[in-house]
C-alpha cells in the first residue's frame, strides 16, 4: 500500500478537490457544480488554509478551514476510503491551524443523521442549533490545561 500524506492545499489540487467534493454519498451538493474553483481558491489564499490527504499521487480526502468564520468549511473524502482515520487527521489539522490563529471557537454545520454528523459529535463537537436548511451546526472549544 502506498504511504499516506497530508499536506498543505495548493491552487493546483482544485480539481482532485472538486473531484473528492462531488464524489460524496452523504452531504451531497443540492446543485451539483455549484461550489465553483474560484470560490475553493478564496478559501485555500484569502479566508483560510486547505489540507489534503495522498495516497500515492492521488488525493483521496481534504479539509478547508476559514479563519474568518472561525469554522471549517468543508471536511470531505472519498467514500472507500472512510473509516480510516484520515478524516480525524484532516480535522485535526484544520482545527489546529484555527486555534494557532486565536479563535476560541470552531464551527461547522452538517446534515443530521449522517455519518459525519455522528463523527463530530463522538469527537466532542457540541450541537448549538440548526440551520434554516436543516443542517445541524455544531461547535468545538479546545479545552485548556490547568
Amino acid at each position: 500500500m502506498s504511504q499516506i500524506q497530508l499536506r498543505s492545499a495548493n491552487r493546483e489540487d482544485i480539481p482532485a478537490i472538486q473531484l473528492v467534493r462531488n464524489a460524496v454519498r452523504e452531504n451531497r451538493l443540492a446543485v451539483p457544480g455549484s461550489i465553483k474553483d474560484a470560490d475553493v481558491a478564496s478559501y485555500l489564499k484569502e479566508r483560510g488554509r486547505g489540507w489534503v490527504c495522498e495516497v500515492g499521487d492521488r488525493i483521496v480526502g481534504f479539509a478547508i478551514a476559514d479563519a474568518i468564520d472561525a469554522s471549517i468549511w468543508a471536511l470531505f473524502l472519498l467514500p472507500e476510503w472512510e473509516g480510516q482515520g484520515l478524516g480525524r487527521r484532516l480535522l485535526q489539522a484544520a482545527c489546529d491551524w484555527l486555534f494557532a490563529q486565536g479563535v476560541k471557537e470552531i464551527r461547522l454545520s452538517t446534515d443530521s443523521h449522517t455519518r459525519a454528523h455522528g463523527f463530530y459529535r463522538h469527537l466532542g463537537w457540541r450541537e448549538i442549533g440548526a440551520k434554516s436548511n436543516g443542517e445541524i451546526r455544531l461547535a468545538f472549544r479546545r479545552i485548556n490545561p490547568l
